[in-house]
C-alpha cells in the first residue's frame, strides 16, 4: 500500500490554490492597464504669436464671418462677454491624433468667464467647434465692452502625443471597485513609468485621460446628462463619457490664472457624440485644490 498517495494529492491540491506570485500579479495588471490607455495630445505655450489660423492661446481669434462672440447673462443678471482662450487647428491636432477621433479640419475654441469662474456646466464656459475651413476663418476684433483685463495676451502652442493611463478615478469607473482594486492600485501607480506611461506635466491637453484634481468626471457627465433626461444612470453608461479638453491653471509672466486655487478647467463628451460630430452636449467642470 502507499501511504505517499494522499500526501502528494493534498500538495498539489495546495500548489493549485497558490497565490499569484508578485510578478504574475504585475503582469496581469500591465496587461490590464495596456487595454485602458488612451492617445493624449498634450501643448504647452511658447512665448510668440501664432499665424492667424494657427492654434494658441489668446489674442484674437480667427472666426466665421457669422460668428456671434460668445456672452451670457450670469445667475446675478449681469451680462458678460466671454474672454477667449484657445484657439485649436484641427488640421494641426491630425498629426498627433494617433485613434483618429478629431475632425480633420475646422477649429475649437474656448471661451471662459474670468469674472465669476463657474464651476460647471454654465453658460459661462463654451467650447465651441465651426468646421469652417480655415482659409475662411477672419482674425475678429475684441467686443467693445469686453474689458481690458481679459483681452488675453497671445502665446502659440506646441503640440506632442504621449500614450497615457487613467489615473485612479477612471481606473475604478472602468474596472469596477471590487475588492482588490486598492490593492491593485498600489501597485500600478509605482509602476506606470516603468511601463511607459510617466506622468506629463503640461499646459494642457487635448483626449487621453484628464489628469483629476478631485472625483472623477465621467460619472458625474453621466449623471447630469441622465438626471436631465429622468433616466436612470449607470457606471457602464458612464464610461461613454471621454475627455475632450483639459486647460490647467495658468502661470506665465505675461498671465497669471489660477482657476480657483492651481485648477483646471475640464470638457468632456460622449464618444458617440464625438464621432458623429455633435458638440452640442459637450460638459463642463472646473475642479481646483
Amino acid at each position: 500500500m502507499d501511504d505517499t498517495k494522499p500526501f502528494w494529492h493534498l500538495f498539489r491540491h495546495n500548489r493549485n490554490d497558490e497565490k499569484p506570485s508578485e510578478i504574475e500579479i504585475e503582469a496581469k495588471l500591465k496587461e490590464q492597464i495596456q487595454a485602458l490607455v488612451r492617445n493624449g495630445i498634450f501643448f504647452d505655450f511658447e512665448k510668440r504669436k501664432a499665424a492667424p489660423v494657427q492654434s494658441k492661446f489668446g489674442g484674437k481669434p480667427a472666426l466665421p464671418k457669422k460668428f456671434e462672440w460668445p456672452h451670457y447673462t450670469d445667475e446675478y443678471g449681469e451680462h458678460i462677454v466671454l474672454p477667449f482662450f484657445l484657439q485649436l487647428s484641427c488640421e494641426e491636432l491630425s498629426v498627433y491624433d494617433t485613434d483618429n477621433l478629431l475632425p480633420h479640419e475646422g477649429m475649437f475654441y474656448l471661451f471662459y468667464d474670468l469674472t465669476n469662474q463657474p464651476w460647471r456646466n454654465s453658460k459661462g464656459a463654451k467650447l465651441l467647434y465651426t468646421p469652417t475651413p480655415i482659409s475662411e476663418l477672419v482674425p475678429a476684433d475684441f467686443p467693445d465692452n469686453l474689458p481690458e483685463e481679459h483681452r488675453l495676451p497671445e502665446m502659440a502652442l506646441k503640440f506632442t502625443a504621449h500614450t497615457c493611463a487613467p489615473d485612479w478615478e477612471d481606473y475604478v469607473g472602468m474596472t469596477g471597485d471590487d475588492n482588490t482594486a486598492y490593492t491593485d492600485w498600489d501597485i500600478i501607480e509605482r509602476k506606470l513609468g516603468k511601463w511607459g506611461y510617466p506622468h506629463m506635466e503640461s499646459a494642457g491637453r487635448i483626449l487621453g485621460y484628464a489628469s483629476l484634481i478631485q472625483n472623477g468626471i465621467a460619472e458625474a457627465c453621466e449623471s447630469r446628462a441622465q438626471e436631465e433626461k429622468q433616466q436612470t444612470y449607470s457606471k457602464k453608461s458612464a464610461r461613454e463619457w471621454i475627455l475632450l479638453l483639459q486647460l490647467n491653471c495658468i502661470e506665465e509672466e505675461e498671465v497669471d490664472i489660477p482657476f480657483g486655487d492651481c485648477g483646471s478647467l475640464y470638457f468632456y463628451i460622449r464618444q458617440q457624440d464625438l464621432e458623429r460630430r455633435d458638440f452640442s452636449q459637450i460638459q463642463f467642470e472646473l475642479q481646483c485644490y
